[in-house]
């Protein structure tokens, strides 16, 4: 009896509390109080599900803002999300805003990844970058190309290679120019904490041979880019998340009369919202 009585007072405040409800085993005649995951701090989806933006095979969803000291300001959507088990998607919707030079640009990507039961490439898929720049001077390119994801000895550390092929073209002053070429990226990211702490490192090279309509002069452009990101979360729901980025950008083109090489420095802080 007394046995019965602790069971409908501890059933009683655990309602209160909003736990699961303890019960009286009829068979051991032992309180039994079922263990609740909001308790332990766990959402009811899991540790598993948490947003975690140094891990690349995650699919996060997430809106997030920067700005840089070259008087950008960008707006990004990230809609990530799995088609089944094995086979994820995301798409990546950008759009940035110099505030000095009064330009936009957009930018659209879209990742797919399929698992592929490789020990050294587990997962492998496609990419897709459409990048638009509006105005007079405006630009459209479109890269196709493939990604996968490349084993490594440590397992808070992710690589993604990703190579394309590159077509588009630029409507300038002098006219119209028709671009190809191709680049390759690298696609980084270490965990450095068990509470979100991660760096994320990403080398680009490009190489573009484009072609003026009007003179059929041709020039050939080489870009070579390295990101470094740092990010961590600072709320303890693991939603909001802060990041600092350092771009560093060497374009060079061959001419004519003349080789030219230009270097550019970008630092960016962003605030992103995951959901």
């Amino acid at each position: 009896m007394k046995k019965t009585i602790l069971a409908l007072a501890l059933a009683l405040a655990a309602t209160t509390m909003s736990v699961n409800a303890a019960y009286l085993d009829e068979n051991t005649g032992e309180v039994v109080v079922p263990e609740n995951p909001e308790l332990l701090g766990d959402s009811a989806r899991g540790a598993e599900d948490a947003p975690d933006p140094s891990d690349l095979t995650k699919v996060n969803s997430f809106l997030w803002g920067q700005a840089s000291n070259k008087n950008d300001l960008k707006v990004n959507l990230g809609l990530a999300g799995a088609f089944s088990e094995g086979n994820n998607y995301m798409a990546l919707i950008e759009h940035n805003y110099n505030t000095k030079e009064k330009a936009d640009n957009s930018r659209l990507r879209y990742f797919q990844v399929l698992d592929t039961g490789l020990t050294a490439l587990p997962q492998a898929g496609v990419s897709i970058d459409y990048m638009r720049g509006w105005g007079k001077n405006s630009s459209d390119l479109v890269a196709i190309g493939t990604i996968g994801k490349v084993a490594t000895p440590w397992e808070s550390f992710t690589l993604f290679p990703n190579v394309a092929y590159v077509t588009g073209n630029a409507k300038h002053d002098a006219g119209k120019i028709d671009t190809t070429g191709y680049q390759a990226n690298l696609y980084g990211s270490l965990s450095i904490s068990d509470w979100g702490q991660y760096i994320m490192f990403q080398p680009q090279y490009m190489h573009l041979d484009s072609k003026q309509n009007q003179t059929g002069a041709k020039v050939p452009v080489d870009i070579s880019k390295m990101k470094t990101v740092y990010g961590q979360p600072f709320t303890s729901d693991g939603k909001w998340w802060f990041d600092v980025t350092h771009e560093y950008t060497n374009t060079q083109t061959k001419e004519k009369i003349e080789d030219k090489s230009l270097n550019e420095h970008r630092f960016e802080f962003g605030v992103a919202y995951y959901f």
